[in-house]
């Protein structure tokens, strides 16, 4: 029996590789696509079109003065969190991955079409065209950082953490539309988030559990007896970054970090 044919379509982060190593032990010829990230300036003129100068400026401070701190300081926790699962970040060897300018563009749509994917996994992908989708449809499946609908957009578990939501804070895996996490419901589970925990480790509690999540959902997708799931809440919201104001006030006030 010929084995099934995966493609990973993603950006280059941690997240992407641990997603990379993981398949690869059961789906030894997956292949890797690395779409370039949309340009720094295009990104923040679309958030001050969406959110406001305020907001995106306050976003900012975050990204760059927070942020890599956090990042820094949770270097062991990191680690600790990736041993235990028996998970890996180490980067994908390079002369497997393939480089794409947008996914949308016609050519890089042909070039995937081309290789004839069985299922695509995308991670931190600019958001797909409705041309992609409907040339795929069906075939892609998604790890969100968060539980669908409620937490849409970036950084569900920390939201989900500051709305005192503990229902509601974990990782969905789920089909791709061309919408912002919106897509069919696969499977959903929720993360348990220690003392040591904060806003740099919540991601990779939710990747791990998204990881094999997603690992079943193949299976299954595979095998042919994969059943979407209804949405256990009926609220949806999208969530952007917090500011640095947000995140030092919900530190102080709600003790999440």
């Amino acid at each position: 029996m010929m084995e099934q044919k995966i493609i990973l379509l993603a950006v280059d982060c941690d997240f992407t590789n641990m997603i990379y190593h993981a398949l690869k032990e059961s789906y030894s010829n997956i292949e890797v696509i690395i779409e370039e990230p949309v340009s720094k300036g295009k990104l923040i003129k679309g958030r001050i079109r969406k959110l406001g100068l305020f907001k995106v400026l306050g976003q900012l401070v975050f990204q760059v003065g927070v942020y890599p701190f956090l990042k820094r300081k949770s270097d062991a926790r990191i680690k600790a969190i990736l041993y235990k699962a028996g998970m890996s970040s180490e980067p994908i060897p390079p002369g497997i991955v393939e480089k794409i300018g947008s996914a949308n563009d016609n050519k890089s749509i042909d070039r995937i079409k081309d290789k004839a994917p069985d299922l695509i996994i995308i991670n931190g992908t600019r958001i797909l065209s409705k041309e992609f989708v409907k040339t795929f449809q069906g075939k892609i499946m998604n790890i969100h950082a968060g539980i669908t609908p409620a937490y849409r957009g970036v950084h569900g578990a920390y939201w989900a953490l500051v709305n005192n939501d503990l229902e509601n804070c974990g990782t969905t895996v789920h089909f791709v539309d061309s919408g912002i996490d919106t897509g069919s419901i696969l499977v959903q589970g929720k993360v348990k988030v220690e003392k040591d925990d904060n806003f740099a480790t919540y991601p990779y509690l939710q990747f791990v559990q998204g990881i094999n999540l997603l690992q079943s959902s193949i299976q299954k997708f595979f095998e042919g007896n994969l059943k979407i799931i209804q949405a256990t809440s009926d609220k949806s919201a999208l969530w952007y970054h917090p500011t640095f104001i947000e995140y030092f006030y919900y530190w102080k006030t709600k003790k999440v970090k």
